[in-house]
C-alpha cells in the first residue's frame, strides 16, 4: 500500500465528520431563518426533531387542536414539520383573506407530491399558465350552463334511490355518494355514460382515488418517502405508480373517445361540455391545449369534479341523520315546494332554503378540503401590521376557520340558522371553495349537484346513525371518516 494510499484512507474519517458538520451546521443555519421569518407569529411549542407533527395530526383530534389553536393563537401560527420544514397556519377571517386574495401559486412541498397523478393542471399550476388555462375553462362553468345539468345530477341521484330500496343494513355512505358524483360528473363534463353505480365491484377509478389520496398522506408524513429515488423503491411508492397508471388510462379514454366522436358528430348535435371546451378552446394568440395538457386537466377535475362533492354530500347526510328535527323539517319543506314532481328544475332547487341553509351548515362543520395552501411571491402584510415574508409557505385551516369561536358563536353546535337571512354576520368567514383567484372553478358545478341530492334523499329515505360505527373524522386531502360513513336508510312509503 503506498503513502499517497495511506493518507487518503486516514483522511477518509476526518472528511466524513467535517461533512456531517457542515450539514448540520446548514440545517442549523436554515432553521434559524425560518426563526426568524415567524418571529412575529407566535405558535404552540415544537419538539426540536419532529416539531409539532405528533400533536396537529390529520386525524379529528389533530383538527380540533387546530381550531383551538385558532382561539390561542389570533391570526396565524407556525407548523413545525420537523427540525427545518416549517409552514405559517391561518386560522382567522383577516388572516385568510390576506393569504388567499393573491394568486400566489401552491405551496409546492404539499402538493409536489399529487404531480405524477393530477400533472400540471388548474390545481397545481401557477403564474402565466394558469392564469391562461383558468380563463379557457371559466365558460364551462356558467350558470346557464349548470342549469341544463340539473336533470343529469336528478336521473344520476334515482339509480342511488333505486339501490337503497333494497338495502337491510347500514349503507357506507361515502362509497355510495362517491359512485353517484363520478357518474353524474362524467355524464355532464365528459358526456360518458360509465354505469358505475351498477356494478358489482368497485370502479377501478373509485378504487385508485382511495388508494393514490391514502399513499400521498403516508407519503407526506414520512420524510425520507419524499426523495422520489427512495419512495419509488418502496412498496407503497411501486402501488402508487401502478394506481398512477390506471387512473391516466381512465383519463386517456375519454379524451380518446371523444376525439372519435369529433370524425362522426355533425356540429351542433348537442350542447358543448368541459370536454369539448378542452380540446377546442384557443387563447388570443390562436393556441389550444397541448395534449398533456388536455390529460392533467382531466386528471385533476376527475379527482376534484367528485371526490370533495361527495365528502360534501356524505357529512351532510351524516349530520341530517344526527339531527333528526333538522332532517324533517328539510322533508316538510321539500313536500311543500316539490310534492312528487319527478322532473327537477333549476327553480325548483332554489326554492328549498331551509334545506340549504342545512347543507351549508354541514359544510361549515366538515369542509370537504380541511387545508389549502399557498407559497407568498412577495411579502404579504396583514390587517394588524404583521408582515409574512417573502417564500414564507402558508395554509389555511378551513377546518379550524369554520370553528373559530372568535368568529363564530357555539361553533361546535349544528345551527343551520346561522345560515338565515337575518342571522348572516359570519358569512364573510364562510369558505368550503376557499376564495380569491384561485378558488374553486366548480363550486356552482358542487353546489348545484348536492342542492339536487340531497332533497332527492331526504324525501325518499329517513337516515339515522349507526351506533355501532361512528364516524371517524380525518383528513386525506378531502375529508373522510377513517372507519367509513356508515347511516341507516328507511324507504318512506
Amino acid at each position: 500500500m503506498t503513502t499517497l494510499t495511506i493518507t487518503i484512507l486516514k483522511l477518509v474519517p476526518v472528511v466524513g465528520i467535517v461533512f456531517i458538520l457542515y450539514k448540520i451546521w446548514k440545517i442549523i443555519e436554515r432553521r434559524q431563518e425560518y426563526k426568524r421569518q415567524m418571529k412575529d407569529f407566535p405558535g404552540p411549542p415544537p419538539h426540536w426533531l419532529w416539531g409539532n407533527t405528533k400533536e396537529l395530526t390529520g386525524d379529528y383530534e389533530g383538527m380540533l387542536r387546530v381550531a383551538d389553536y385558532a382561539a390561542q393563537y389570533h391570526g396565524a401560527f407556525p407548523v413545525w414539520m420537523g427540525p427545518t420544514d416549517v409552514f405559517l397556519m391561518a386560522v382567522h377571517p383577516t388572516t385568510v383573506r390576506s393569504v388567499l386574495s393573491g394568486s400566489d401559486p401552491k405551496d409546492e412541498f404539499s402538493y409536489a407530491l399529487m404531480r405524477p397523478w393530477i400533472g400540471d393542471g388548474l390545481l397545481l399550476s401557477k403564474g402565466r399558465k394558469w392564469d391562461r388555462n383558468r380563463r379557457l375553462m371559466t365558460p364551462a362553468f356558467h350558470q346557464e350552463i349548470i342549469k341544463n345539468y340539473v336533470k343529469t345530477f336528478a336521473s344520476s341521484t334515482e339509480i342511488l334511490l333505486d339501490k337503497w330500496r333494497t338495502v337491510n343494513e347500514p349503507v357506507e355512505t361515502f362509497h355510495h355518494v362517491s359512485l353517484l358524483t363520478l357518474d353524474s360528473m362524467m355524464k355532464c363534463l365528459f358526456g360518458h355514460v360509465s354505469d358505475c353505480q351498477n356494478e358489482k365491484v368497485r370502479h377501478p377509478y373509485i378504487q385508485g382515488v382511495y388508494d393514490v389520496s391514502e399513499l400521498i398522506v403516508k407519503r407526506i408524513i414520512n420524510p425520507l418517502c419524499h426523495s422520489a429515488f427512495i419512495y419509488y423503491k418502496t412498496k407503497n411508492g411501486k402501488r402508487f405508480k401502478e394506481v398512477c397508471d390506471i387512473i391516466h388510462q381512465h383519463s386517456q379514454k375519454l379524451i380518446r373517445n371523444r376525439r372519435q366522436l369529433f370524425k362522426t358528430e355533425e356540429r351542433g348535435a348537442r350542447q358543448p361540455d368541459f370536454l369539448d371546451i378542452l380540446l377546442t378552446a384557443k387563447d388570443s394568440e390562436g393556441n389550444g391545449l397541448t395534449d398533456q395538457e388536455i390529460r392533467d386537466e382531466v386528471d385533476t377535475f376527475m379527482f376534484e369534479g367528485h371526490d370533495s362533492t361527495a365528502s360534501s354530500l356524505s357529512w351532510c347526510l351524516y349530520n341530517l341523520a344526527k339531527f333528526s328535527e333538522c332532517q324533517e323539517r328539510c322533508r316538510e319543506e321539500i313536500k311543500e315546494h316539490w310534492g312528487n314532481k319527478e322532473d327537477i328544475t333549476w327553480d325548483d332547487v332554489k326554492k328549498l332554503k331551509y334545506t340549504h341553509m342545512c347543507i351549508k351548515e354541514s359544510m361549515r362543520l366538515y369542509p370537504p378540503v380541511p387545508n389549502v395552501s399557498r407559497c407568498a411571491e412577495n411579502d404579504i402584510s396583514l390587517p394588524d401590521g404583521r408582515v409574512i415574508p417573502k417564500g414564507v409557505r402558508m395554509a389555511v385551516s378551513l377546518f379550524a376557520l369554520h370553528r373559530n369561536p372568535e368568529v363564530w358563536h357555539e361553533p361546535e353546535e349544528f345551527d343551520p340558522q346561522r345560515f338565515s337571512d337575518e342571522n348572516m354576520t359570519s358569512s364573510s368567514s364562510y369558505m368550503p371553495f376557499s376564495i380569491g383567484p384561485r378558488n374553486c372553478i366548480g363550486q356552482l358545478f358542487a353546489t348545484t349537484q348536492i342542492r339536487v341530492v340531497i332533497p332527492m334523499i331526504i324525501r325518499k329515505y329517513n337516515l339515522t346513525l349507526d351506533p355501532s360505527r361512528p364516524a371517524q373524522p380525518e383528513s386525506m386531502l378531502i375529508l373522510r371518516s377513517k372507519n367509513g360513513l356508515y347511516l341507516n336508510v328507511k324507504y318512506i312509503q
